[in-house]
């Protein structure tokens, strides 16, 4: 893929706009510094940080010695002797014919024998508390940059040879038979500059995976393994059979900062969710954290999901992560995070999901493409602490827009893809209508604070445009600490989220003046489908369309049944009556008092 948003310069916009209404505060064209993710570009940064050798206080930092990995097919790459600096804490196999202390010194005959016995690592019970504590430790130290020079015949590797670097699937961990599930490690090259310390933890115990060069295939990349010096993992990915017990289907994949993905049952690779934001279109400019180690729990014969846990880094931020997958139809990701703060953060985005929107049916722009839509989620979807669901169509707008829906203790929010009919991608390769939605639920009460949803100007669909996340009302402060817990489900449109009418389809149009004392005005055509509506619809005259607008005036509404989409379409005029430069808008449908559906939001630029 391309260049980033990121690695270009911070985006110069004309104008500085604050609307707040109702639960949404909309922020557009700011000149803010910011970085928005390529969808495979999200690569940064992390350091091999070996792993403790124990949970106890008195030894923090550690590391056992990479081990052979017993049935692993890895294993006839590893020499029976690791070299001392590959291998952290090494303990040498223990001879009982060694003088006792006051004997004879060793004969040089038999310390060339003793250094020719190979060194094994020192067994390390795991224990996820020292996943935390080593956070909580690494948070008191100064922070090192871990960036990496790679050689260059990874380092100048484009994209597209990168990704021509293959794990052999033959050579994956773990047993496909007892569990179903199985690990594959990803390569260094490209933007992936910084290799991660990947530990299984086997029995209790944790075995690191030593880096290996047999395990990958470089041919199609123009490489072989003599191209370059011995080099780390930079993550990984598990696999799950989803679509039927014989299938080898992408779960998640852990790769780049602190980026990982999520698919379920019949879903291909679209959008991302991330550990952590902080000050993401900032005027400080946004500091990505980065996964720099993981343990990876092994399945046992049955289990029905996995748990690979965490340690992230940044500067002012270190963390304690915990996923617990489980595969399905709609798989889920339980995630438990400890934080702990070097430093304050103005701005910390809690479970953030990061997405991509070019073009849609409510505006094509100026892009010519044979697609009529490309993008990963159409909408972002908010129930808040009120139990009122939201609904805000995306948007790849001119200028830097941010919008904040006010909340207290939210039950959910989400970036999904409502529209899977594949006539209105008409992408094979991309498979935009089978891309999951991410939905978050938190866990216990987050308080007050607001979902704040960053859309950025983007030329290209290469470039991840959309992100949405939860800021805490409290920031936090130099020494403090933060637990969250949440989960996230790779859904596909998020209908059985509610029993309400889901807000379908948005689309829009400037109306020309016929007269000349007639004022400019822009049409609104909106879709509502599902929930009850078939019931209601045979009496159509009573189903009402609450409309409101912060700025303008509202005009020539009309509701319709849509017998060929289904459910119903309502159409109003939006009419610029003042100075005002933008308004924000909510519709929902209503049968006497009942309310039908959700309520769409979303502002408008006059």
């Amino acid at each position: 893929m391309t260049q980033l948003l990121q690695q270009r310069p911070a985006l110069i916009s004309s104008y500085v706009l604050l609307v707040a209404f109702a639960a949404g505060t909309i922020l557009l064209g700011t000149a803010l510094p910011l970085r928005a993710q390529d969808a495979e570009n999200a690569g940064s940064d992390v350091q091999a940080a070996g792993t403790e050798a124990s949970s106890e206080a008195s030894a923090p930092d550690v590391a056992p010695a990479p081990s052979v990995l017993p049935n692993d097919p890895s294993a006839q790459d590893v020499p029976a002797e690791v070299p001392e600096e590959a291998t952290g804490n090494q303990v040498e196999t223990p001879d009982d014919s060694a003088p006792d202390q006051g004997e004879a010194p060793i004969s040089d005959e038999a310390a060339a024998k003793d250094a020719q016995k190979p060194v094994v690592s020192v067994p390390v019970a795991f224990d996820p508390a020292m996943v935390v504590d080593r956070a909580r430790k690494l948070a008191q130290q100064p922070f090192e940059d871990p960036h990496r020079e790679l050689p260059d015949a990874l380092a100048n590797l484009s994209t597209e040879e990168y990704e021509q670097i293959r794990f052999k699937s033959q050579r994956a961990f773990f047993n496909p038979a007892n569990s179903g599930f199985s690990l594959e490690l990803f390569h260094p090259g490209n933007m992936y500059d910084v290799p991660v310390a990947i530990n299984l933890v086997r029995n209790g115990e944790i075995q690191v995976i030593p880096y290996s060069a047999g395990l990958f295939d470089f041919a199609n990349a123009g490489l072989s393994a003599n191209d370059f010096s011995a080099q780390g993992y930079t993550g990984f990915r598990l696999r799950y059979p989803l679509s039927n017990v014989d299938a080898n289907d992408e779960l998640t994949r852990f790769l780049g900062a602190s980026y990982f993905r999520l698919q379920g049952e019949g879903q291909s690779i679209g959008q991302m969710a991330r550990g952590l934001a902080l000050d993401l279109a900032g005027p400080t400019g946004e500091e990505i954290p980065v996964f720099r180690e993981f343990w990876i729990v092994e399945p046992k014969k049955g289990d029905r999901k996995i748990t690979v846990y965490a340690l992230l880094d940044s500067a002012r931020v270190t963390g304690a992560y915990k996923f617990e997958i489980s595969p399905g139809s709609q798989s889920r990701a339980d995630v438990r995070s400890n934080l702990f703060f070097r430093d304050g953060v103005d701005k910390i985005g809690l479970a953030p999901l990061n997405g991509m929107f070019l073009f849609g049916e409510q505006r094509r722009r100026s892009f010519n493409d044979y697609r009529s839509e490309v993008h990963s989620s159409d909408g972002l979807l908010i129930n808040n602490g009120r139990g009122e669901w939201l609904w805000r169509p995306l948007d790849n707008p001119v200028n830097l827009q941010m919008s904040s829906f006010l909340d207290e203790n939210p039950r959910g929010f989400g970036l999904l893809q409502r529209d899977r009919n594949f006539d209105h991608y008409q992408d094979l390769d991309r498979r935009f209508d089978q891309q999951p939605g991410y939905w978050v639920t938190p866990k216990g009460d987050w308080g007050k604070g607001h979902v704040e949803l960053v859309e950025i100007p983007s030329p290209s669909e290469t470039n991840d445009n959309i992100v949405a996340y939860w800021v805490p009302e409290t920031k936090p402060v130099a020494g403090g600490e933060m637990q969250v817990d949440y989960s996230i489900t790779a859904t596909r449109d998020g209908a059985g989220l509610h029993r309400l009418a889901q807000a379908t389809d948005t689309r829009m149009v400037r109306v020309t003046p016929q007269e000349d004392e007639d004022q400019a005005s822009t049409r609104f055509v909106l879709n509502f489908a599902g929930g009850d509506l078939d019931y209601f619809i045979k009496n159509i005259a009573e189903i009402k369309a609450d409309i409101s607008a912060s700025e303008g005036s509202v005009e020539n509404i009309r509701i319709m049944a849509d017998p060929e989409n289904g459910g119903v379409r309502v159409m109003f005029d939006l009419v610029r009556n003042s100075d005002a430069a933008s308004s924000n808008l909510r519709v929902f449908l209503l049968y006497d008092r009942q309310v039908l559906s959700e309520t769409w939001t979303m502002p408008w630029v006059f």
